[in-house]
Formats: structure tokens, sequence, C-alpha cells
């Protein structure tokens, strides 16, 4: 069972420090067990960056908006487990408007995420670019290659990777003011059905190279890699090997 002392120490070993911004994708059961809770490993990263720092939590759900067409942005949880479903309940968060790509965000910055209200879930003023723009570290905790890392999509958006799409989803948005009105956003796509996400080849590669780095905290894997460097080594892979980040299912008559 870790104690908060142990989850911060270990943390740490990702290069995390004060100031800094990061998003983080994660499994809590990975952990192994931690005293307090999930509770507990929101302060952790809280108090390793400090109030001069930055935290993103992703309370991405996919079906609200794009199946059901309706998004609430105090109600809708997070289909991303229970860490990212603690942060976006938490005191003091708050939660960015894309309606399938939201963050539960804390800290100094957090004004200036909840502003990036792009249409387009990867486009110029979205999360993923301001972020971008900071430098920040993405951290993925205890998950396989092909269920982390959401920047893999905006680094597919911004080179033009030609096996995605932009698809155009409209619904019932509520706001945190409570009023609802009909709202449009769209977010990068499969190209079609046949198309299958699967960048475990890239991953692989970039982990094998220390692109993408690892150390181990509690029972878990913990993968890290700064947004430039990432956007960086990635994009080459799109760019020339698009290949070892999907696959084109066969059809079956």
């Amino acid at each position: 069972m870790l104690t908060k002392d142990q989850l911060t120490s270990q943390l740490a070993k990702t290069g995390l420090r004060r100031g800094d911004v990061f998003m983080v994708h994660s499994s809590y059961k990975s952990l192994g067990g931690v005293e307090g809770g999930v509770d507990t490993v929101i302060e952790a990263f809280l108090d390793l960056v400090g109030p001069e720092g930055t935290a993103l939590f992703p309370t991405f759900h996919f079906r609200s908006w794009s199946e059901g067409h309706y998004f609430d942005i105090l109600e809708t949880p997070s289909q991303l487990g229970a860490i990212t479903e603690i942060a976006r309940e938490r005191e003091g968060v708050v939660r960015t408007p894309h309606p399938i790509y939201s963050f539960a965000v804390f800290g100094k910055h957090a004004r200036e995420y909840e502003r990036c209200d792009d249409i387009e879930a990867f486009g110029e003023n979205s999360v993923f670019s301001l972020f971008h723009k900071m430098n920040g570290l993405i951290i993925s905790i205890g998950l396989d290659w092909n269920r982390t890392f959401s920047f893999q999509h905006y680094v597919e958006y911004r080179n033009q990777a030609h096996y995605r799409r932009v698809k155009i989803f409209s619904g019932i948005y509520v706001d945190k003011n409570r009023q609802a009105q009909v709202k449009t956003y769209t977010m990068s796509v499969r190209k079609t059905l046949k198309f299958r996400t699967y960048i475990v080849p890239a991953m692989t590669e970039l982990h094998a190279r220390n692109i993408i780095e690892e150390v181990e905290v509690g029972k878990a894997k913990v993968h890290f890699c700064r947004a430039n460097t990432f956007f960086e080594h990635m994009g080459e892979i799109i760019r020339t090997h698009p290949e070892k980040c999907h696959y084109v299912e066969e059809t079956h008559f």
C-alpha cells in the first residue's frame, strides 16, 4: 500500500516539477493500492507541481455527445476511470468545454484552458494545442499503448494523417450557467469503420528509442514524454510509416 510520501517520491521520477504543466491518463487499480485512495493520487500530483503548476485530467465522454447528442459540462461524467471522475468533482476544478474531449483542470493556467473553445477537438484553439505550446508533460499510469496518450490524435490531426477525417457532431449543450442550446463541434475520427486505431507499433518503437520513458510507481508502469518531443517523433512516424498507427480490416462477405 503506497503512502502519499512514497507516491509523491515515485511520481517525481517522471521529472514532474513545481510550476509544470501535465496531463495524465491513468488506471488507479494498476498502482496496487494507495492509502487514502484516489484523492491521495490527485493530491500527490498537485503537490508536485504546486499552485504555480497546472494539472489536466481527461474527462472524455465519447457516447454522450456523439451518440446521445447531449452534454452537460457540470454533470456528464468522465469515462476514463476513477482518478479522472474524482478530479472532475473536486473543489476548485474547471472543466474545458469540448463535449467529447474535455479535461478537469487545476492550477495557474486553468482559466486559459477553460477558454479553449475550439469547435474542433484538436484545432488551433484546443486544449491540445495550448498544451503543445506549453510543452507539457504527458503521463500514462498502468495503461496499454492503445488506451493512452490522447495527444496522439492531435499529432495525427496536425500532420493530416490520411487515415483520419473530421466529423461533425451536434447536440444539446448545457453550460456552467445552466443554459441549454444546440451547438456543433467536430472531431478527427477514423476515415471509415474499416480503419482501426492501433498505435502499438509506433509507441513500442518510441519506447525502445527512449523517446517515451518509463518508471515504476507502486505496481504500475508509468510512461511519460514531453509534448514537443512526442509531437516531433510521432509526427515523423505518421508521415513516413502511418501503418504503425493503424490498420485496415479486410472485408469479409
